[in-house]
């Protein structure tokens, strides 16, 4: 009982309560029925992670099958997870999935590690990757076209070392430029990008799996896609090293945010996992423990291919038991 009493508390001091205050869950499965009497904002989140987007495309393509997105209110997205946010706002989260593999997979010209050596241009090329996806997907037009859906590009201000909700898209080269903003990888991505007079960076330094930034939205649910099994947070080794020496220089705070990230993510995602992060009622869609997880930088077309079939399966196999009772 006393339990129960500190999470009512909780809640109550984070997010005013409705009459009947319904988890994830119930809230989808209420929509899913034709229901939308409720006053709740339902936040689809999710997460950056590179190549490893391939997992959170294919979980997001799993709840476009079952119809879950349709009931969304928002899409908060980071880095890839940004752009697999428009897919998903666009209505082409199956078509994003596939592209990892069938599209981007082993093509020089939107990743080569070479170019840190030659200096011909961004390793990862967030700008042409962003470019290919709309030229494939129509994305940018799509998902104007759907205004019901609010959408927001999760990116990091450089001068204030802070996640900032990139929204309010007039026309889709301000949208592409705000996919791009989100997803520019420091060193390897090139310099910051210009949009908004402010300079931007990845957001994944700032808010990798961007539930607060959700909430700061008006998000009272949301359904959380992360591209890490539980247990597996971002590590740390010579070349995040390096990148932090890089991000110092820019702005000293960006360093400690990049620093502090492995040990920030650990608590958000057992934060996520409870169901209850930041006054948000939360459910979370993740690997398995023995599904194929790809590097963010992963090149292997197969080892995509088997990425996006497992994340598949989990999801199908775990919408279909919270959502598919809907009556």
């Amino acid at each position: 009982m006393r339990a129960a009493a500190r999470r009512w508390k909780v809640r109550r001091q984070d997010v005013a309560p409705e009459p009947e205050l319904l988890d994830v869950a119930g809230l989808v499965r209420r929509r899913l029925a034709g229901d939308r009497s409720d006053s709740a904002t339902l936040a689809l989140v999710i997460e950056g992670g590179g190549m490893r987007g391939v997992v959170s495309a294919a979980m997001a393509a799993a709840l476009e099958r079952a119809g879950v997105t349709e009931c969304l209110d928002l899409v908060v997205g980071t880095s890839a997870g940004s752009v697999n946010g428009a897919a998903v706002v666009a209505g082409t989260a199956d078509a994003m999935a596939t592209s990892y593999a069938e599209v981007f997979a082993g093509r020089r010209e939107y990743a080569d590690p070479r170019r840190l050596i030659t200096r011909a241009g961004p390793a990862v090329d967030a700008a042409r990757i962003v470019a290919a996806t709309d030229e494939l997907l129509d994305l940018a037009r799509r998902a104007l076209a759907r205004p019901l859906i609010r959408f927001a590009a999760v990116a990091t201000d450089v001068a204030t070392a802070q996640p900032v909700a990139l929204e309010e898209h007039t026309d889709p080269a301000a949208l592409l430029r705000a996919l791009q903003a989100s997803s520019t990888l420091p060193v390897v991505g090139g310099p910051p990008v210009d949009f908004r007079d402010r300079r931007w960076l990845d957001g994944g330094i700032s808010d990798a799996v961007p539930v607060a930034t959700a909430r700061d939205l008006g998000a009272t649910h949301a359904i959380v896609l992360a591209t890490r099994p539980a247990g597996n947070v971002p590590g740390w080794g010579p070349a995040d090293a390096m990148i932090e020496r890089y991000l110092r220089r820019l702005n000293p705070d960006l360093a400690s945010s990049y620093r502090a990230r492995p040990e920030r993510y650990a608590e958000e995602r057992a934060a996520i996992a409870s169901g209850l992060h930041l006054g948000v009622e939360t459910l979370l869609l993740a690997p398995g423990p023995g599904d194929p997880v790809p590097g963010r930088m992963e090149r292997d077309a197969e080892v995509l291919r088997q990425a996006q079939r497992a994340a598949d399966r989990t999801a199908t196999m775990l919408i279909d038991g919270w959502f598919a009772r809907a009556a």
